[in-house]
């Protein structure tokens, strides 16, 4: 295990490989630029002076933003340690659809449709393993474009809806309250599964704190009731939840939720209560012989101790098909997923359901913006 570690800019290629091959998988914004091409960023427009229209990702062409530091996803699909760990199986990609700001007059529709298109054209050389990738907007709209459009991948719809411009997040957050207060885990999951989605997404807030209280209805949560009701609702739907500080990493993870994590130091071995700490559930699952190792090695010696797991350990694509039979089983029965298991095990031959929990880096490497 590295000694020391600095965290990679957000939604950077350093960021994304080292997300990619430490965790359980990546998420990350992606944009359609002035020149057509798909970029990897977060804000609508670039820091400067001048008009914000002027400074908006979609009138900008790529060269400009690429000597700015921003990548193009023909950059990162050119990394090889990036996509030959994504076709190899377990690992998982959400890519976040952001909307272009109010002043570019650029129609919603029109944009996913747009965007849709470009991205199904440059993922489809890489013959991706089932399940691999979701694609995630806060748009209401994402839904009918991809019915519309016919796009290949699955979408999520991220909750609660927050406006897709402003760089101030808490006074997004404020702008959001009101749509937060009026969905409850239960409705959304119901409403996105006539939809025909697959998983849904959230914030950590609908699950855990005092803000869960304020829905109409019991609320879920992490444990005991609140958790069988988080089971029930979702049946078997995926559940990708922002943010996963380390102290819920453990219960977020036994509760099948894949969590878009901003913790992705590999120097960090334990979580605050002092029990140690694997990234990789998904992609990588440690056998019991495994964790009572690592749970029991001298503090001085687990990263050495990880470092050989992370070396001896089969990824899930080389896993033996009884031990993932076993696996499939056990989360199947304790997560309450409907229908018989050997549903659930035949459905992992061909990638992980989405209701299995991964570990993902939220940008890459975490958000080094804060917003």
């Amino acid at each position: 295990m590295m000694s020391d570690w600095k965290q990679p800019e957000e939604n950077s290629i350093e960021a994304l490989q080292h997300g990619m091959l430490f965790g359980d998988g990546v998420e990350f914004d992606l944009r359609v630029d002035g020149g057509g091409e798909l970029v990897i960023f977060h804000d609508e427009f670039v820091p400067g002076e001048g008009p914000i229209w002027e400074r908006c990702v979609e009138n900008l062409p790529t060269d400009y933003l690429r000597s700015s530091g921003i990548p193009t996803l023909s950059d990162l699909l050119a990394n090889r340690d990036f996509t030959d760990s994504w076709q190899s199986g377990g690992k998982t990609v959400d890519i976040e659809f952001k909307l272009p700001h109010p002043s570019t007059k650029i129609g919603t529709m029109e944009y996913l449709n747009s965007i849709m298109e470009k991205l199904e054209a440059a993922l489809e050389p890489l013959e991706l393993p089932d399940r691999s990738v979701v694609v995630s907007s806060f748009s209401p709209k994402i839904g009918e474009a991809a019915k519309s459009s016919g796009f290949g991948f699955p979408v999520i719809r991220l909750m609660p809806h927050i406006r897709a411009w402003g760089r101030h997040w808490r006074l997004k957050r404020v702008v959001a309250a009101p749509h937060f207060a009026r969905t409850t885990v239960k409705g959304i999951t119901r409403s996105f599964r006539k939809e025909g989605m697959e998983s849904v997404g959230m914030t950590l807030d609908y699950l855990v704190g005092w803000p869960r209280f304020i829905h109409p209805g019991l609320p879920v949560g992490l444990r005991g009731r609140g958790l069988k009701r988080f089971f029930e609702a979702r049946q078997g739907m995926g559940a990708f939840v922002w943010s996963a500080p380390l102290k819920h990493e453990d219960a977020l993870v036994n509760a099948g939720v894949s969590l878009v994590s901003d913790n992705m130091d590999p120097t960090v071995l334990v979580k605050p209560d002092g029990t140690p700490r694997w990234p990789r559930p998904a992609s990588q699952p440690l056998d019991e012989e495994w964790s009572k190792r690592i749970s029991e090695a001298d503090p001085l010696e687990r990263g050495d101790t990880m470092g050989e797991a992370f070396s001896s350990v089969p990824m899930w694509g080389d896993i033996e098909s009884e031990r993932k039979r076993r696996i499939i089983e056990e989360q199947a029965t304790r997560m309450l997923w409907p229908g018989s298991t050997e549903k659930w095990v035949k459905l992992a031959d061909d990638g992980l359901p989405w209701g299995s929990p991964r570990i993902i880096g939220h940008r890459g490497a975490g958000s080094t913006h804060g917003v």
